[in-house]
């Protein structure tokens, strides 16, 4: 269904609201216009302002298509500012050249309506461009009433070209003040959006291994836990341990150490799927919790990034390093608490480690003695 505005292009649209409020603009020019040839304060009948009024229309009409179409955005300016300011000094001379002497003046302020609308685009330089058309403008309208022989003050006209130069240029400078702060404003805002983005993905993510940290972790099970509880799909969830990890601080080093958490836990951040979440727990322990509702599917997981940690190279290394992991797994009972459910995990765990690590154990309850899986088992 067609509608005024697109929903798919918020920028569009921006662009398109701006417009309508500039067209609407022209609905006060009419009416003064209008109001003007009512109390005889004009050289045009009303039928010659009915084909004004046509014009313009045609014209804003114009300047919808091509803004609906999208030819605006081969533009510099997508938003056609200066396009539509000058097409309304346009339109403001032709009511100064109609009205007459009494009338003139009041008809100028109009030229400040339009030069509001450049406070959200333009500079300096396009301030003082507009400027200029409309002196050049108001210049041209007083020089044909003079050549058509209208009775007109030249001493007044004089002082109201001088004047209405005056207003818009010192309009200019201000309006190019607030166009440029309010770019700062937004450049400003833009960069404390980024700096807010930033210091949250710091909060949430171990510096380390550039997972998930242990404080979010926590966030992310309340708010499974609490989709479980209101009876949606309950979540598996698992320990993963490093295997001896000890021996590879001692032997290489700390940093050696650093570089195999962070190898291991970028690899499974890969293998698992966008709905599952990976996060240290701390030290070398990593949680795991799975959008797996039966502790087989779980399992076969577990299985297979357990395979693919012994797959692993790692840099600086001899090509004969392996590291290997123990996992504990259970699945969330709904409305058991969260310290149940870590604690039914790494009982798990332990069960793993104690069977010759390399090794998955799971545990659906805390009385489950269910037979541990190894790592030849599928």
């Amino acid at each position: 269904m067609w509608k005024i505005l697109p929903e798919d292009d918020p920028k569009q649209a921006l662009r398109i609201r701006r417009f309508l409020i500039a067209a609407a603009s022209y609905v006060m020019w009419i009416g003064v216009f209008a109001y003007c040839c009512y109390q005889g304060l004009t050289r045009i009948s009303m039928v010659h302002i009915l084909i004004l009024f046509s014009l313009v229309v045609l014209m804003n009409v114009a300047f919808y298509i091509i803004f609906r179409t999208g030819l605006n955005k081969r533009f510099k300016d997508a938003s056609l500012t200066m396009p539509q300011m000058i097409a309304a000094t346009f339109w403001v001379m032709v009511l100064v050249y109609y009205t007459v002497n009494e009338a003139r003046g009041l008809v100028l302020l109009t030229y400040l309506v339009v030069f509001i609308f450049g406070v959200f685009r333009l500079q300096t330089r396009q301030f003082f461009i507009l400027t200029f058309i409309a002196m050049a403008g108001y210049g041209f309208a007083i020089f044909s009433l003079l050549i058509h022989h209208y009775e007109i003050n030249l001493q007044i006209e004089i002082l109201r070209w001088i004047v209405l130069t005056a207003v818009l240029a010192w309009f200019s400078l201000i309006g190019s003040y607030i166009c440029g702060l309010r770019k700062r404003v937004v450049k400003t805002n833009n960069e404390l959006s980024t700096a807010m983005e930033t210091i949250e993905q710091i909060a949430i993510h171990d510096e380390l291994t550039e997972i998930y940290n242990r404080r979010h972790m926590f966030t992310i099970l309340k708010r499974e836990k609490a989709l479980a509880d209101r009876g949606n799909t309950p979540f598996s969830f698992c320990i993963l341990d490093l295997d001896d990890f000890k021996r590879v601080n001692d032997t290489y080093g700390h940093l050696t150490g650093d570089m195999v958490l962070r190898t291991l836990a970028q690899a499974i951040q890969k293998d698992i799927r966008e709905e599952d979440y990976l996060a240290r727990y701390g030290g070398d322990e990593f949680i795991l919790i799975l959008a797996y509702s039966c502790i087989a599917d779980a399992v076969l997981c577990a299985q297979r990034i357990r395979k693919l940690s012994e797959t692993l190279s790692f840099q600086d290394l001899p090509e004969s390093f392996q590291i290997t992991i123990s996992i504990g797994i259970t699945v969330y009972q709904p409305f058991e608490s969260i310290d149940d459910l870590l604690t039914r995990a790494d009982h798990a765990l332990y069960r793993a480690k104690a069977n010759g690590r390399n090794w998955i154990e799971h545990a659906v309850s805390a009385a489950d003695n269910q037979p541990h899986l190894s790592d030849g088992e599928e």
